[in-house]
C-alpha cells in the first residue's frame, strides 16, 4: 500500500526533529554505556553525511534529536548507518540477536526557528517530564549543558534559535536557563505530540503541509491500484 517516504516528509536542508523507539519499548538504552555507544556514532557520522545535531536527550528507549541536513538523502543515510551500527553493537555487548530499532525513525520538519527552541527545550526536560530528575542540569545526557552552562559538546552545532537568544555567550545561556526555568515554575511539563506529526509549525502552514502530504499519498495510492490492476490483467485498465 502507499505510504510517505522521508523523501516525501523531509526536504532538502530543512530543520527535523527525529525520535525512535527501542524495540517493543525494551531499554535497551537506559545506562550509561549503551548511551555512550549511541552518542559516539552520531559525532562519528554527522559530518560524513552532512547533518548537525543542534540538540539531544538520549531516554532509556528513546532519544530525540533537533537538526538540519544538507540533503535528506544525507539524512537517511546518516540514521541508517547510526541505527546499524547502534544495533549490532548493543547486540554484540547484551549477547542477543533481533531487532533494536523499532520500525523506522519519524523526522517530522519544523518551520521556524522559535519553534525550534521550543522542540528543543522540550527535549531537555524529557528527563524532569519521566520524573528522572527534578532539573535537567541533574542529566547527563542532554543538550541543556552545553545552551545553558556553556559546557563543550562536540556533538553540537548551536542552533540559529539560541544565537538569535543575545549577543554574548553568556546573555544566551542566561536566557536559555530562564525559558527552562520558566517552564518548570508554571508546571508546563505537558506531552506535546512533536513525535507524531509530519509537521511542526503555525497552523496555517502545518495544514499546507498536510494538505500536501495527502496529495502524495492519494497519487501513490492510485499508482499502487493501478500496478495491480496492470498485472492482475496484463495490461493498462481501461
Amino acid at each position: 500500500m502507499a505510504y510517505l517516504a522521508r523523501q516525501d516528509i523531509y526536504y532538502d536542508g530543512a530543520t527535523f526533529h527525529i525520535t525512535w523507539q527501542c524495540h517493543n519499548q525494551s531499554w535497551l538504552l537506559k545506562n550509561d554505556t549503551t548511551k555512550r555507544i549511541y552518542y559516539d556514532l552520531l559525532l562519528k557520522y554527522k559530518d560524513k553525511y552532512g547533518v548537525s545535531i543542534y540538540s539531544y536527550s538520549l531516554m532509556s528507549n528513546h532519544p530525540h534529536l533537533t537538526g538540519m541536513a544538507v540533503t535528506r538523502e544525507g539524512l537517511s543515510g546518516f540514521m541508517q548507518v547510526v541505527n546499524s551500527q547502534f544495533a549490532k553493537k548493543i547486540n554484540k555487548m547484551k549477547k542477543r540477536r533481533g531487532q533494536v530499532v523499532m520500525d523506522r525513525f519519524k523526522s517530522p520538519v519544523i518551520q521556524t526557528d522559535a519553534q525550534l527552541l521550543h522542540v528543543m527545550i522540550y527535549g531537555d526536560l524529557n528527563a524532569n517530564r519521566q520524573n528522572m530528575v527534578a532539573h535537567p542540569r541533574e542529566y547527563r545526557w542532554c543538550s541543556y549543558h552545553y545552551y545553558a552552562e556553556g559546557r563543550a559538546d562536540p556533538l553540537i552545532t548551536p542552533a540559529p534559535s539560541y544565537l538569535a537568544l543575545g549577543n554574548t555567550d553568556e546573555e544566551r545561556q542566561e536566557k536559555y536557563r530562564e525559558m527552562v526555568d520558566a517552564i518548570i515554575a508554571n508546571d508546563e511539563m505537558e506531552k506535546k505530540e512533536y513525535s507524531r506529526v509530519y509537521a511542526i509549525g503555525d497552523p496555517d502552514w502545518v495544514k499546507s503541509r498536510y494538505e500536501e502530504l495527502q496529495s502524495i499519498r492519494e497519487a501513490k495510492r492510485l499508482a499502487y491500484l493501478a500496478r495491480q490492476r496492470r498485472q492482475l490483467y496484463g495490461q493498462s485498465p481501461p
